[in-house]
């Protein structure tokens, strides 16, 4: 049976040694090490010995996978990919399948250990924000704070689970506070009120990825065989890449809904936009 998620809308004692606010080399004049501004070191987990290593990064994009193997094959030395690795760390599938990957490929394991250690965290969820327009039928009509079709869905199947983004129509109307005009028709403009949502959603499975947009009357939907018949065939599907690592992980959702012509209280779901930033 398919899983599912849904979103809705002491005191340690710490060691630290500050050093200026710029790239520098992290040896001191003894040859030893000094620790960045900002870093702290928890004095109860230190057992007398040298602190743990610190790296210079750059400011420079993070390598992938890719890139670690064409700078192997390019001849680059294993002290100088590692050193790289060090200063840039890698935005990079760092599983076994990547590691035996990177062994196949003729990559020595003194370079894959470092491409492990220095790999960014795997992505685990998706920033989130939405943003819902709503159009207006113009002259002196007031938009209705109804809607009939009163949902908001958009739904992200995630492996076994679908992860569900539920939004009320009727809530994001009563708050859409900003308000712009279209003055495409001259003799009709329309006003245009916006609702903006920020979400936090679990995401694990890397990869391939299609989100599904649509509106319902049904406030009970919880995964892609729930939707109705009539609200799938005017589902709007978008796909994208989702990275196994990145600098951030945002998607943006834009939803266009347009108030009928005839029944107040309906509004279309006119179309929407999916953009999503990694780097």
């Amino acid at each position: 049976m398919s899983k599912v998620h849904r979103v809705t809308i002491g005191l340690s004692l710490l060691l630290a040694v500050a050093v200026p606010l710029s790239a520098q080399s992290i040896g001191s004049a003894e040859g030893g090490r000094a620790m960045p501004a900002g870093a702290v070191f928890n004095i109860v987990d230190w057992e007398g010995g040298p602190l743990p290593p610190l790296y210079e990064r750059s400011a420079q994009l993070p390598l992938s996978l890719d890139g670690v193997v064409e700078l192997h094959e390019a001849e680059f030395s294993d002290d100088a990919i590692i050193k790289t690795l060090e200063e840039r760390r890698c935005s990079c599938d760092a599983s076994v399948a990547s590691m035996v990957h990177l062994k196949r490929a003729g990559v020595s394991e003194q370079v894959i250990q470092a491409m492990s250690l220095h790999a960014l965290a795997p992505n685990r969820r998706l920033d989130l924000v939405i943003h819902m327009d709503f159009e207006g039928l113009g002259k002196n009509a007031t938009p209705s704070a109804a809607a009939r079709k009163g949902y908001l869905y958009l739904i992200i199947p995630d492996g076994e689970r679908d992860r569900v983004f539920f939004g009320n129509l009727g809530q994001a109307l009563g708050r859409a506070g900003r308000t712009q005009v279209d003055n495409t028709d001259l003799l009709l403009p329309k006003a245009v009120r916006r609702a903006s949502f920020v979400a936090r959603v679990p995401l694990k499975e890397h990869g391939r990825k299609r989100a599904l947009v649509f509106t319902s009357t049904r406030p009970d939907i919880y995964t892609v065989t729930d939707i109705p018949e009539a609200d799938r065939k005017a589902a709007q599907e978008f796909t994208f890449d989702y990275p196994a690592s990145s600098l951030q992980s945002r998607c943006t959702l834009q939803a266009l809904h347009r108030q009928d012509v005839m029944l107040a209280d309906r509004w279309h779901l006119e179309r929407s936009h999916l953009e999503c930033e990694w780097d």
